[in-house]
């Protein structure tokens, strides 16, 4: 049985690539919260994905995010590397003018305005996202 990956504790949100939205939501439905499901967002531009999100059963407060390539983007190339898993980490941005020049430029994703943080084409694709702004 699939579990959130190790690096959910301090995220916002944690997304799982698939090629299969409707089959991911059956497979991840047992980590949602109570009641609740999988419900269309804003595609993440950085990633090249169409999104949909749910709450977490635990921690409180995590959302989880089901990514489906839109594009031969970040996301496609993931999944062709990869295969289907965990495979991007949100994280509030700190607002740092150190970590904006470790970022990309903030484009239109399922939470908000994101950035991706640069350092390291292994793992999850780690993004930073405004608290002000987020959009859950």
């Amino acid at each position: 049985m699939t579990s959130l990956p190790d690096d959910a504790a301090g995220a916002v949100a944690v997304g799982w690539a698939t090629v299969e939205f409707d089959r991911a939501a059956v497979e991840l439905a047992h980590l949602l919260r109570p009641g609740s499901t999988f419900h269309e967002a804003p595609s993440s531009v950085i990633l090249g994905a169409r999104c949909r999100i749910g709450s977490a059963a635990e921690p409180s407060g995590l959302r989880m995010i089901l990514l489906e390539p839109e594009t031969e983007g970040r996301l496609a190339a993931t999944l062709a590397r990869a295969g289907e898993g965990w495979a991007a980490t949100w994280y509030l941005d700190p607002g740092s003018d150190f970590r904006r020049r470790q970022s990309s430029v903030a484009r239109p994703g399922p939470l908000g305005k994101e950035r991706l943080l640069f350092g390291g084409l292994e793992g999850a694709h780690r993004l930073l996202v405004d608290g002000r702004t987020i959009a859950l």
